[in-house]
Order: C-alpha cells, then sequence, then structure tokens
C-alpha cells in the first residue's frame, strides 16, 4: 500500500452547476441551511490542468457541515478547471475527496506512476517537472488533485498540505475539517 501520510478527511467535493440548485434540492431535503458562499477566482497563468497553464477562471464554492462530515460544492462559471471539464465529461456529483498530508511533494511521490496531477497551482506543477520539491509556497501552492490512471470508477483524490491549515481556516473557518495535529509534526 502507498504510504500518503494522511492525516485526515478534509471535505467531499461536489461539481455543481447551480451551488443554488443543490443548496434548495439535496440541501433542504438534509436541513442543511448554514453555508459559506465563496467566489474563487483564478488568476491567467497560475493554475495547471492536465499540464497546460490556465488562463484566467471563475468558480463559486459553498461549504457547509453534514453532521461530521464537511461538504463543498464548487459551481465553476468561467474558464478551464478541473470542475468545469469534470462537469463536461461526466455530469454533476461528487468530484473529490480531499485529504491533509504531512507533506504534499512526498505524498505525490509516493503515488509514483499509479496518479497524476490533474489540476493545480502551477507551483506544485514546476516543482514535479524540474524534480525539485521545495517547501510549499504558501498560501497557494499546497493542495493538488490528483487521479488515479487505470481506475474505472472516476473520482479525484485532492490532497491538502497540513502547512497550509492555517491559511484553510482563516479563509473557511470550520465549515472544512482539520487533522488534530495541525502542524503535521509526529
Amino acid at each position: 500500500m502507498t504510504d500518503l501520510r494522511l492525516l485526515g478527511l478534509s471535505h467531499i467535493g461536489f461539481a455543481v452547476p447551480s451551488i443554488e440548485e443543490f443548496r434548495g434540492t439535496w440541501g433542504a431535503l438534509l436541513g442543511l441551511s448554514d453555508w459559506l458562499v465563496r467566489d474563487l477566482p483564478q488568476s491567467a497563468d497560475r493554475m495547471q490542468l492536465r499540464g497546460q497553464i490556465q488562463p484566467a477562471a471563475f468558480s463559486r464554492a459553498a461549504f457547509t457541515r453534514l453532521a461530521d462530515t464537511a461538504i463543498e460544492l464548487v459551481e465553476p462559471h468561467s474558464g478551464n478547471t478541473r470542475t468545469s471539464a469534470w462537469l463536461a465529461e461526466r455530469g454533476p456529483g461528487i468530484h473529490h475527496l480531499a485529504f491533509w498530508v504531512e507533506d504534499l511533494p512526498a505524498a505525490i511521490a509516493a503515488l509514483g506512476d499509479q496518479a497524476e496531477v490533474s489540476y493545480s497551482p502551477i507551483g506544485v506543477l514546476t516543482a514535479l517537472t524540474t524534480g525539485a520539491l521545495p517547501e510549499i509556497q504558501l498560501p497557494e501552492a499546497f493542495w493538488a488533485y490528483t487521479e488515479h490512471t487505470g481506475a474505472r470508477v472516476p473520482w479525484c483524490l485532492e490532497l491538502l498540505d497540513v502547512r497550509g491549515a492555517a491559511t484553510v481556516r482563516a479563509a473557511f473557518g470550520d465549515y472544512l475539517l482539520y487533522p488534530s495535529n495541525p502542524e503535521g509534526s509526529s
């Protein structure tokens, strides 16, 4: 088994064409009324999708808690993101499971050739293509979507470097889950 050094689940992500529709249907059925909605603008030349540097993009995300589970809805509006491509390829539904890891470059290396980084800040791509695995550049380059290269059941594994936990908490509060040891030390 690959040792990704998972520290815990952060959230379950859904690709949705409309946050409001999800909130009005499943959200209402499940009694979810406390949502945090954030705009997610992405500057040109800051993100890569399947190795290609992307122009500017814009998405919205909504976060809530269902019992002890954090849920993220991602609604793409413009530009190319993994979520917009996912919706075009597969339609709405579960898109990713996000886990905290001790060290993002080490976790990606542990995946070997069984998975690829399909979407990430370009700082992650640069580290992977140059072979240099520098310290994670916070606040941006601490996460990556990865996908299994041979799986027939599609979903993304989002890896979040625990060194970015304070940045994430500052932006999203307790709508997400955090590891019990947020500094990632053993």
